[in-house]
Parts: C-alpha cells; sequence; structure tokens
C-alpha cells in the first residue's frame, strides 16, 4: 500500500481556468450504481482549485494549508473539503506551525511508538510513528483536535494518512513485528476511528472520515473498523486489481455518505476507476503539490443536505388550519444553495373528520414580508383527521437559492379544519392570508396579509452551491 507524498515541494501544475465537464464519461463501465465525482489534492498550491468548485467535487487540504480562503471560496461552491492529517506519524522537524499545533508542540513534542524503543518505529523517511496505543496520550489529542475541526465546521471532514489495519512500506517492514506489537498497532488504529464515530454522531453527523489505508487485511481485526468510516482511499492501484475492486464495494458507515476514493495512475484509468461500484470520486494527480484538471465530470450529491428552518417543534399546535390559505415564518439562509425539498411537523387534530391536503412553498422576503414565490413542493401530503403528529417531509424541484431571508409557508387545501401546525412560543415570525385557491395553485406572490406570534415548525432541506 503506497501512501501520499510529504509533499513539502512548492511546484505547481499548470491549470485551466473554471470548467464543467460532461456529467458522463467516455469509456467508463456502467457497472457503478453511485455517481462519481472529481478529487484533487492541493498539499501546497491551491492554484486551479476554482475547478472544483462545483456541487460533488472534492478537495483536501494539505498540511499548513487547511484554511486558505481559496478551500472556504471551493466549499461555498459546492465541494466537499477535506482536511489532510497524519495521525500515526510526524515529521522530524517543524514544517510550519499549524502542523505544530497538530502535533502539540515541535518535534520532540509527540509522543512516539514505543515499541521496540520509543521513536525506533519509521514508515516514511524523516518521519518517526506516534504512539497509536489505544488510549494513549497522543491519540487523545488527535481525537480533541479533530472533534473541534467538526464543531468549528470549516471543513467537510477529514482524510486520515496512512491511517488503517496494518503497515506497507518497507521502511516500516511491518512482517518482522512481534503478532502483539502489531495487534497493538491495529487495535490503536480501530480505536481512533471508532472514538471520531462517537463524537461526530453526537455533534456533525455530516462530517466525512475516509482512511488512506485499507481495513480488509488477513490476520488483522481491520473489518471491525469499516463501519467508523465513510470509507477508504485506493492510492495507485491499477483499475483491473479485483483485490481492491471488491474494498471498493464494501458498505462503511451507516449514515448514508459514503466517500470511497480512488487515485489512478493516469487520467484514463481515473475513468476506468469511476465505472467501479462503489467508487465515488477519482483523482489523476501523481503529484500532489497542486491539483490536476478534474478527470470526470460533476454530479450534484443529495446525501449530506443542509437544513434552514425551525427543526425543533414548537410548543402550541394550531386550530384546525382553514381551506385555501397561507402561513409561513421567515428565516436566513446564509449558503449559496439548490433546494431539495421541505419538512412541516403536522397532525390531524384539527377536530374535523376526513383529509386535507397541503402543500409547501417558499416566498422571497421583502421589507419583512413575504413577496415573491421562489418555489412550491412538487409533492402534497394529506392529512388524515386523527393523525399522530410527525414531521412530514415534501419533495421539491431544483431551485437556486442565493443567500438572504425566506419564509417557508404552509398551504392548504378545500377541506378545512383538519391538519394543524405546530408553532408559537416565540415572537411575531407568522404571516399568513385569507385566500390563496389550493386547486390553481399557490400565488406567484404572497399577497397581503397579516401577521402573528410564534414560528412554525417548517425547514427547507437543501445542497451547497448551483
Amino acid at each position: 500500500m503506497k501512501r501520499l507524498l510529504l509533499a513539502l515541494s512548492t511546484a505547481c501544475a499548470l491549470v485551466i481556468g473554471s470548467l464543467t465537464l460532461p456529467s458522463t464519461v467516455p469509456g467508463a463501465a456502467a457497472a457503478n450504481s453511485y455517481p462519481t465525482n472529481p478529487l484533487g489534492f492541493a498539499f501546497n498550491s491551491t492554484v486551479g482549485l476554482d475547478m472544483y468548485a462545483h456541487p460533488g467535487g472534492m478537495v483536501v487540504t494539505g498540511r499548513c494549508n487547511r484554511y486558505s480562503p481559496d478551500f472556504a471560496t471551493a466549499r461555498a461552491g459546492g465541494a466537499e473539503v477535506l482536511a489532510y492529517l497524519d495521525v500515526m506519524e510526524r515529521p522530524d522537524h517543524t514544517v510550519c506551525a499549524a502542523d505544530d499545533d497538530f502535533y502539540g508542540g515541535p518535534p520532540g513534542s509527540t509522543p512516539l511508538w514505543p515499541y521496540p524503543t520509543p521513536g525506533q518505529r519509521v514508515n516514511y523517511h524523516n518521519m518517526h510513528m506516534t504512539d497509536m496505543r489505544v488510549g494513549s496520550a497522543w491519540v487523545d489529542r488527535a481525537v480533541a483536535y479533530i472533534q473541534n475541526l467538526m464543531v468549528e465546521n470549516k471543513v467537510d471532514g477529514v482524510f486520515l494518512d496512512v491511517i488503517g489495519a496494518r503497515l506497507w512500506s518497507t521502511l516500516a517492514n511491518w512482517d518482522s513485528w512481534p503478532t502483539s506489537e502489531q495487534q497493538a498497532w491495529t487495535a490503536g488504529n480501530i480505536d481512533l476511528v471508532r472514538r471520531i464515530d462517537v463524537i461526530r454522531r453526537a455533534i456533525n453527523p455530516r462530517f466525512i472520515v475516509v482512511t488512506n489505508n485499507v481495513w480488509d487485511v488477513s490476520g488483522t481485526a481491520g473489518t471491525t473498523a469499516e463501519p467508523y468510516v465513510d470509507g477508504i482511499v485506493l492510492e495507485h492501484h491499477p483499475s483491473t486489481s479485483t483485490v481492491h475492486q471488491a474494498m471498493a464495494a464494501k458498505q462503511y458507515s451507516n449514515l448514508g455518505h459514503r466517500r470511497v476514493l480512488a487515485i489512478a495512475n493516469s487520467t484514463d484509468d481515473a475513468r476506468a476507476w469511476a465505472g467501479m461500484q462503489g467508487i465515488t470520486h477519482v483523482s489523476d494527480q501523481t503529484d500532489y503539490s497542486a491539483v490536476s484538471t478534474p478527470p470526470v465530470g460533476f454530479h450534484r450529491l443529495t446525501d449530506r443536505p443542509k437544513t434552514f428552518g425551525r427543526t425543533t417543534v414548537g410548543a402550541s399546535p394550531s386550530k384546525g388550519m382553514a381551506a385555501d390559505q397561507k402561513r409561513g415564518s421567515r428565516f436566513t439562509l446564509t449558503d449559496k444553495a439548490t433546494l431539495l425539498g421541505f419538512t412541516a411537523y403536522l397532525d390531524g387534530g384539527g377536530g374535523v373528520s376526513g383529509t386535507e391536503q397541503v402543500r409547501m412553498v417558499l416566498y422571497r422576503d421583502s421589507g419583512g414580508v413575504p413577496a415573491a414565490r421562489v418555489a412550491e413542493s412538487n409533492t402534497v401530503a394529506s392529512i388524515a383527521a386523527g393523525a399522530a403528529g410527525k414531521w412530514v417531509n415534501f419533495a421539491a424541484p431544483a431551485a437556486t437559492l442565493t443567500p438572504g431571508d425566506y419564509w417557508i409557508v404552509i398551504h392548504t387545501g378545500a377541506t378545512g379544519g383538519v391538519a394543524r401546525n405546530w408553532g408559537g412560543d416565540g415572537p411575531a415570525n407568522w404571516y399568513g392570508n385569507n385566500t390563496d385557491v389550493f386547486a390553481d395553485g399557490p400565488g406567484s406572490t404572497f399577497g397581503t396579509g397579516t401577521t402573528g406570534t410564534g414560528t412554525l415548525s417548517v425547514t427547507a432541506t437543501y445542497t451547497v452551491g448551483y
């Protein structure tokens, strides 16, 4: 198993401005059920990063530049940004202040792998292996550092170099290790990703974790780690390798956003990897100093949606909602976005028999009231009398949304008094009007209405970028 180079050179690749590639790849196999997007490594130079600033794109930072404004710009355009971290070893010299901050100080500050003696093991030249034992002070620090990345939300996840079931380099000479030492290293790697997974599920389930190594290795307990990561990286293995094809097709985490990355040896091989089952991102880079032209096109991913609106259930139910009326609350969207759909917390406790139809509508704010219609749900819910309260989902067309204030609105059908919304317990963040006939769709403008107190339990979901 090869590993990513330290990549400290300042060389950068020649790139051509922003482009959109075709969504189909000539010659790629049709076997892959996952859309495959381009992957770029910007370890030193961020030149050309704008080529990846599209929904579906992915870029990996370097040791020192993860907070570069260029990554933030790519992320605002829809790309996923992964922070490069080398937890299992550290350079023997200072690379940059950010790197020393991760390792807890300059060389000599980081606890090293204690076998056979502290600091003796190496996996790559001019670096020494860190103390990866379960519960070590170093692993505690690494986990805390990654937890902070989740909280500050300036990257979408981490790219954990080398972390896996075993080491493969000639310098590491894994096969010469005593079995007990091998097991200790594997157990430490498994526990690292397990702890990261527990934390992200609690505070940021959208956070991506990929490891640049494999877990399915005979004679190790590595496969127990696969549910804790979103996927692995297959670095410079030929697309014809059936062993690595099988690893690419594995399920990994159940959080719903698999990310299995292939770094190919050529553009043609990257496109071949794109057709292999389970692969989600491909790169053709052999020089990691700067991104290359994306080898495949972009596909918008919807497996890590974001939400704006009220995600909690209000304390007060409404009366049965009247027929042919709209009512909504105002919320602020901070991202460039593409709409996915809506949710509303509704029940059938209005006291009238039958069913009541409901759709969702999005209006732009103007001067503190809803004005121009932006989008409406393409699904309609029928709420039956007596139905228990729940979040009801409404799919919607992929409308483009610019940052700003919007009103998320519930529009009710011709039979009134059945369904109730939930809100209240807040300031005056409610606006409704008396008549908008459901049968002919919501008005292109909201129309005149009246204000009220409270905030409805309604949301809009979206993906970042256009």
